[in-house]
């Protein structure tokens, strides 16, 4: 009995033996490989993204100030929460003192040209009194006595004309006075510069008196120390509505290297930034919404992609084994790329469409050939007519045999 074990075992071992001499060392024996997780090469794009959470805010905020030189207030005309557009009334002035005060400037006015008038007369005498004296021959003895005469009138007038240049630029404040009170009268009213909703009214007139938000967003989020450090102005943005799953693409337009609050030793430090949109969500968007936001760090376009599985990576470089359509599979040396979840791009070395493994069965080696498992809805008798008999007598035997 104990013979009969031994030699059992015996069997057995020399099995294992031989089985293993042939699957390490023997090249010469033919060997087919069942493959049944592969894929094709695709041609897309590629995008790296860094994930970030923000709410959607107004695009523009427009403060409205009051400023009592300008005119005496005389009431809002909206309510905190009111729609308004481009050009409709906040505030009005009362026009009562505007028309006061441009009555005064213009008595002013009137009283300063009134004196200008009497001066040009007065200057116009002198000058006739200093062409006289010129023209009147007279002795020696009174030569320098008309002289002295026309030196004293020419002073006057000189005197004169600059009392004149001063009534003048006086003249001249008052029109622009009357000029900005007839412009008051023509302004009433404080309006508003952008279409958007009334968010604050203060009626003790402390400033801003009122405050508009405008109807179009913005995306607000906030970056960690570690993110901040990876983005920039000017990066695209995917921006997803969470309510609505609504989608639509913006830039970064500012990212704050500030911290939003206080830094302190016991907490991480945050960071402010916003997007554009490039456009609305959704008519229904409403401020303050959340927003799933994507920071596209990279982006190649139209390059050669696999499962990174499928690229096998050695001190020899890069390769894959690929699925030739002569039936044998061919291990071939490629040029890798950037990996992005679990996405390999592929420089060189591949063809769109080529059929690439995604599992590699063990021991395989480049140039044999290989089987698939038998998709029964593909099949049809047309196709076992075309092969003929002999050839699917020897598919089956190899398909047997590789099993």
């Amino acid at each position: 009995m104990i013979w009969k074990m031994r030699l059992l075992g015996l069997g057995v071992l020399l099995f294992l033996a031989c089985n293993v001499v042939l699957v390490f060392s023997s090249d010469k024996i033919g060997r087919t490989y069942y493959v049944d997780d592969w894929t094709a090469v695709k041609k897309q794009d590629l995008l790296e993204t860094m994930p970030a959470e923000g709410v959607l805010a107004p695009k523009e905020e427009q403060h409205v100030y009051y400023d009592s030189a300008t005119g005496k207030f005389n009431g809002f005309k909206v309510e905190k929460g009111d729609k308004v557009q481009p050009g409709d009334a906040i505030y009005e002035f009362s026009p009562e003192d505007i028309t006061s005060a441009k009555e005064a400037y213009q008595i002013e006015k009137e009283k300063l040209e009134n004196e200008l008038v009497s001066i040009e007369k007065n200057i116009n005498d002198l000058e006739i009194m200093r062409r006289s004296l010129a023209a009147v021959p007279s002795e020696e003895n009174d030569q320098n006595s008309d002289k002295y005469m026309a030196q004293l009138i020419q002073k006057d007038i000189l005197e004169k004309e600059m009392q004149k240049d001063t009534l003048e630029s006086e003249i001249g404040k008052y029109e622009d006075l009357i000029g900005a009170a007839e412009e008051s009268l023509l302004n009433l009213e404080a309006v508003s510069e952008i279409a958007g909703t009334v968010k604050s009214i203060n009626h003790d007139l402390s400033n801003p008196v009122a405050t508009i938000v405008s109807n179009e967003h913005i995306a607000e989020g906030v970056f960690s120390e570690e993110e901040v450090k990876k983005a920039s102005e000017g990066m695209r943005v995917l921006i997803t509505n969470v309510n609505t799953g609504k989608k639509v693409s913006g830039t970064i337009e500012k990212v704050l290297t500030y911290p939003e609050s206080k830094p302190s030793p016991k907490k991480e430090s945050r960071y402010a930034f916003r997007a554009v949109l490039d456009g609305e969500p959704e008519n229904q968007s409403i401020h303050g919404e959340h927003v799933a936001m994507k920071i596209i760090l990279n982006e190649i376009k139209g390059t050669l992609t696999v499962p990174s599985k499928a690229v096998r990576k050695s001190n020899k470089g890069s390769f894959s084994y690929m699925i030739r359509q002569d039936g044998n599979l061919e291990k071939r040396k490629v040029k890798s790329g950037i990996t992005i979840a679990k996405t390999q791009e592929i420089k060189d070395g591949a063809s769109a469409g080529e059929l690439v493994l995604l599992e590699r069965p063990p021991f395989l080696k480049s140039g044999y050939p290989f089987i698939t498992p038998i998709e029964i809805s593909r099949i049809n008798k047309k196709d076992f007519k075309s092969a003929g008999k002999k050839n699917m007598l020897k598919i089956s035997v190899r398909g047997i045999v590789a099993n």
